[in-house]
Parts: C-alpha cells; sequence; structure tokens
C-alpha cells in the first residue's frame, strides 16, 4: 500500500515580510524547500511526493529542486488561496490513484526527522498529528487585556507531519467545503468536525516552523548542529 507526503507550501509567507515565498529562502546552501523534500525523499516510509507552493512558483520550484534528481517527486501543483485549499488542490491531485495514507507536511519545516516521519505513516491508520505540550502560561485576551487564564497541562502547540487514511482526509475536506468552510489552518480540525479521532504523539521542539527571520536564524544553527 502506498504512503504519499504531501508537501502544503501554497502560501506566500507575507509574515516574513520578504520579496519571496519563505519556503524558498536559503537555509544553508540550499533553499527550505529542498530540505524539507530531502527528508521525505529519505524515508523508506514514504513512497510518493506531491508539492503543493503557490500559484506561478510551479517552475521556480521545479528548477530548485531538479538538482537533487528526487525521484519520488510525483508533482508540483499550484495551491490555493488558503492552506486547506492548498492541501485539497494536492488529495484532487491524488484522487485518481489515491494512497492508504497521506502524510501532510509544512513546507517550511525543514528539519522534520527520520523517526518523525516513520511515526507518522505507523501511526496515519487512525489519524494522528505531533505535538508539544505549553510550557508557557497560555491566556486568552481582549482589546489588549487577560480575560482567561487557560490550563497549560491541556495545551498542545500542533506540529506536522500529521498522517490520515487518504479517504478519511478527502472525505473530512468535502464535508467542509459543503459546510462552506475553506479556512482551517489545520488538517485535524476538519477530521475531528468529521467525527473521527486524531492520537497526539509527542513532536520535536527542533521541528520548528519558519514564520520569520528569527525562525529562520535558528534553523541554521540547528541545521549546523547536526
Amino acid at each position: 500500500m502506498k504512503n504519499t507526503a504531501i508537501i502544503v507550501g501554497g502560501g506566500l509567507g507575507k509574515r516574513f515580510m520578504g520579496g519571496i515565498p519563505k519556503q524558498f529562502l536559503p537555509l544553508g546552501e540550499r533553499p527550505v524547500i529542498v530540505h524539507t523534500v530531502e527528508a521525505f525523499q529519505r524515508s523508506l516510509s514514504i513512497d510518493a511526493i506531491v508539492v503543493v507552493v503557490p500559484a506561478g512558483w510551479e517552475k521556480r520550484c521545479e528548477a530548485e529542486l531538479k538538482p537533487y534528481a528526487f525521484d519520488k517527486i510525483q508533482g508540483v501543483i499550484a495551491g490555493g488561496e488558503t492552506r486547506q485549499l492548498s492541501c485539497q488542490q494536492a488529495l484532487h491531485f491524488l484522487k485518481a490513484d489515491p494512497p492508504h495514507i497521506v502524510v501532510v507536511h509544512d513546507a517550511v519545516r525543514p528539519l522534520v526527522s527520520q523517526e518523525l516521519i516513520d511515526a507518522a505513516v505507523r501511526e496515519g491508520n487512525e489519524g494522528m498529528t505531533f505535538g508539544l505540550q505549553a510550557v508557557d502560561t497560555i491566556v486568552e485576551c481582549l482589546d489588549g487585556e487577560i480575560t482567561r487564564v487557560l490550563p497549560r497541562e491541556e495545551l498542545y502547540q500542533i506540529q506536522t507531519p500529521q498522517a490520515f487514511p487518504f479517504q478519511t482526509l478527502w472525505d473530512a475536506h468535502g464535508q467542509a467545503l459543503e459546510a462552506g468552510i475553506t479556512d482551517t489552518s489545520d488538517d485535524p480540525g476538519l477530521v475531528l468536525r468529521a467525527g473521527h479521532r486524531v492520537k497526539v504523539l509527542v513532536g520535536d521542539p527542533r521541528n520548528i516552523k519558519i514564520t520569520g527571520p528569527v525562525d529562520l536564524e535558528l534553523a541554521q544553527h540547528l541545521l549546523r548542529a547536526r
């Protein structure tokens, strides 16, 4: 049974305030997206890869990946206006010959380990995600004032990769669209809404998401530490 990774990088990275999407920024000697795809290329648990990039950036992505001869890449496709719609584009791309398990991963988490990828595939039959338990106090605010202090022992910061049976994720996305939902930030929320359980496994604090300059600087240090 085939396991396919969906590398989701359909956003333009507006929070970074840069001229290009952050998945194309240099990390060491290669773009971020190359590090991310390479991790799944190396994985013995992954059979195929679909890369989702902002519309108009497909050729740029193909050019960045071409020197590395990543033979698992099944397609480089344009994403939608939101992360949810970008993932759905990939599901449509795969629908004609669907894999058993889909592993969804942020393009801007380039330091994902082989251990996390293997665990995602292994546990993906029931739906899973990784998460880190909150260590700081988390509060709700309104108009700049605290309205409620949340119990941090019940709060987790969710990471990718996340894995699901293809049909489970396909159905969850379809139900969301029928309900007019198009901007959910994470696939587990859609799967939960569709009536399925999603388990949370312990993530890795080094599996950072690059959303700003400080994250990129930290990723440079972590990459050198490897």
